[in-house]
């Protein structure tokens, strides 16, 4: 859903103008940040159409739009294959996050302590040839970013890493046989807890952004703890900067996902005082983190879709319904026209 609170933001339509962008896909549960829905544009329908007809053909598998029409077909789903599912962390090495209501709300395992970053690593590459960020806009704030604005059918896939190694392997398997780049919000933790996955994520072509260190809420709105003072977000910000950069040589600045989904002006001001002037939002929540099934997350995610898509997916082993989603997801925006980008892809004119 795109947010309309006055924020400036990359991917929203201009002032006055009408919004080609999706309605509020289903009632989500509440949170903190208002929601303006806005009507599709009928030209976008109309060119999604088009172009869905000529690219898949008469014959094509019938496309997932939810909710469906009665009798509507639907893309099939196929399970996880047996064994997938990753081993869970014994209980005394796991502590228990907060839940949030409008994003990474699945219930986390993470460290208890955080453990020191390792003195050195291997260095994967030193990441040449990445499409240069929009420049800075030197406001103060980092900006929220919604989507691009280039006119391409273009889908993002981002996976939150915050939590358990979950389905990272299967998850870039599947992006490996498919031929599609992806974008990881990674926390410090996680990193440091799965430096193979991380350097197998860089070495594969995929997109890292700085999700702080141990996922700590900016603000605290979806966790009832304080809010990160500025030099706390520094040190989150720093943190996992070096985590990441002593495995792979990558730079996640100016890149960031805000955990939970929280943010306000002080922290999107210490976020762009950092060198992280654009937090990456999405188009779609899967809800997968709350218990959402394949079908169900299909059929949400390709409703009302805009011509410039921003998923959010998880990695954690609680969002299994992400993991099983994704060939389906993958099929129907593939049918449908979309392009795979990174996000920092995407947002290239």
């Amino acid at each position: 859903m795109r947010r309309t609170d006055g924020t400036q933001r990359i991917g929203a339509p201009p002032a006055g103008a009408s919004p080609a962008f999706p309605a509020t896909r289903n009632p989500q549960p509440a949170t903190h940040h208002p929601v303006t829905p806005s009507p599709r544009h009928p030209v976008t329908l109309m060119a999604l159409l088009c172009a869905t007809l000529l690219l898949g053909g008469c014959t094509a598998a019938p496309s997932v739009v939810a909710p469906a029409a009665p009798g509507a077909e639907s893309v099939l789903v196929p399970a996880a294959s047996e064994g997938a599912a990753p081993e869970p962390l014994p209980a005394d090495e796991t502590a228990n996050v907060a839940t949030s209501a409008d994003t990474v709300g699945y219930s986390q395992t993470l460290p208890a302590v955080a453990a020191p970053r390792p003195e050195s690593a291997p260095i994967v590459q030193t990441v040449a040839n990445r499409p240069p960020p929009p420049p800075d806009p030197g406001t103060g704030q980092s900006v929220l970013v919604e989507g691009g604005s280039n006119g391409r059918l273009e889908v993002a896939l981002t996976f939150d890493a915050g939590a358990d190694t979950g389905y990272g392997a299967g998850i870039l398997d599947v992006l490996g046989e498919e031929g599609i780049s992806a974008t990881f919000g990674m926390t410090g933790l996680w990193a440091q807890a799965n430096p193979d996955l991380v350097q197998r994520m860089v070495s594969e072509g995929h997109q890292l952004i700085n999700h702080t260190w141990d996922h700590a809420s900016l603000t605290g709105a979806n966790t009832g703890l304080p809010a990160q003072t500025p030099d706390e977000i520094t040190q989150q910000l720093a943190d996992t900067e070096a985590v990441v950069r002593d495995l792979t040589g990558y730079e996640t600045r100016p890149y960031f996902r805000p955990p939970y989904g929280d943010y306000d002006a002080a922290s999107l001001g210490y976020l762009a005082d950092n060198g992280y002037y654009l937090s990456i939002w999405w188009t779609c929540d899967s809800h997968g983190w709350d218990g959402w099934g394949a079908q169900e997350i299909i059929d949400y995610c390709t409703t009302n879709i805009a011509e410039d898509e921003i998923l959010l997916l998880h990695v954690g082993a609680s969002a299994a319904g992400d993991f099983e989603a994704l060939p389906g997801l993958i099929q129907f925006f593939r049918d449908s026209g979309y392009a795979f980008v990174t996000v920092e892809q995407m947002l290239q004119p």
